[in-house]
């Protein structure tokens, strides 16, 4: 409803139209309950963060492209299947043909992207879970990149630093 004002004539008019619009207005206990009700809704979905913060260029250096011996690399380079270690939670990460990538670092749930660089796996940035489990040590977490030796695949962070294994499970 809208209440105009044209003419002085017309004051008392626009008047019982703002008391009516005001009268109408819910309570300020029903605005309250309603106020909580939209902050229990929100707030469990900001907490479900994505766990990793905004990425930013490491290094100014072009980037490589492909050639015909980096495509014999790729192809010696197979992470697809499900990698996996016997610590506290249980971590894994299952890599996919197409490029996509799930596990968990033992408590919270990881989603990502992967590609061959060379003799590298590149890791996207993740989305995560944000659950804090009592025991279990999240290195997986921190998962940037990997290579591959035998049936251990060793998980770096973006600065290159080795901060755990994975061994290959049998199909």
């Amino acid at each position: 409803m809208r209440c105009l004002l044209h003419a002085p004539l017309k004051a008392a008019r626009y008047d019982r139209c703002m008391l009516n619009l005001t009268e109408n207005r819910p309570s300020a206990a029903l605005r309250r309950v309603i106020g909580a009700a939209v902050l229990g809704l929100v707030l469990p979905l900001a907490a479900c963060g994505t766990g990793s913060e905004p990425s930013e260029p490491t290094s100014s250096a072009p980037t490589e492209t492909s050639t015909p011996s980096d495509s014999a690399d790729s192809a010696a380079i197979d992470p697809t299947g499900k990698w996996a270690s016997p610590e506290a939670g249980d971590p894994f990460l299952e890599f996919s043909a197409d490029g996509q990538v799930k596990g968990t670092d033992g408590c919270n749930r990881i989603q990502t992207t992967w590609e061959v660089d060379g003799d590298k796996i590149l890791i996207s940035p993740f989305t995560t879970t944000q659950k804090a489990c009592a025991g279990v040590d999240t290195w997986l977490s921190k998962a940037s990149s990997a290579t591959i030796e035998g049936n251990v695949m060793k998980i770096a962070d973006s600065d290159g630093n080795i901060v755990g294994g994975l061994e290959k499970e049998a199909k």
